[in-house]
């Protein structure tokens, strides 16, 4: 009996070993290094967490940030106008970066209303990113979900290839 009690609490253990954790990094988007302009568009680079690159494309009605040396793959398209937030969560697994989720003001004129959403990155390390989900970020539960997508889909999800979900 002893043995099978220790049997279920070291399972217990590992699982709980091997569950994501979250880790945030807050940017200020502005005074990070500029890399390129382009028309009214700007890129500038962050650094991230374990040597990841963050860009951040902004022009006068969208910015968009992509995670790795090589940015974006895939879908990139969050609507008429997106601006997103500070914060980056980072979602590790045995120590390993291997989602990020990002919350976003996307709205159908560059004055708003704007509704949130977050956006799920798949990590393919510090080479590129795909978005592997788009959360209501209004709905109730908006972050679990997210982080469900960023610690189930991510994993499974082929950048490139796969549309992400809309949650």
């Amino acid at each position: 009996m002893r043995g099978a009690v220790f049997l279920v609490g070291f399972g217990l253990l590992a699982a709980q070993a091997s569950a994501a954790e979250s880790s945030y990094t807050k940017f200020d988007w502005e005074t990070c290094r500029k890399t390129g302009a382009e028309d009214d568009v700007v890129t500038r680079r962050c650094n991230g967490p374990d040597g990841i690159a963050v860009d951040i494309n902004s022009g006068a009605d969208a910015a968009f940030v992509s995670f790795g040396a090589k940015g974006a793959r895939g879908e990139t398209q969050l609507g008429d106008f997106y601006f997103p937030k500070a914060t980056v969560e980072w979602r590790r697994s045995g120590g390993k970066p291997l989602a990020a989720i990002l919350r976003y003001d996307i709205g159908k004129a560059i004055g708003g209303p704007f509704r949130s959403a977050l956006v799920v990155y798949k990590l393919e390390g510090t080479a590129s990113s795909c978005i592997v989900a788009i959360v209501d970020g209004a709905r109730p539960g908006a972050n679990d979900r997210a982080r469900t997508a960023a610690d189930e889909a991510a994993t499974k999800f082929t950048c490139g290839k796969d549309a992400p979900a809309r949650l």
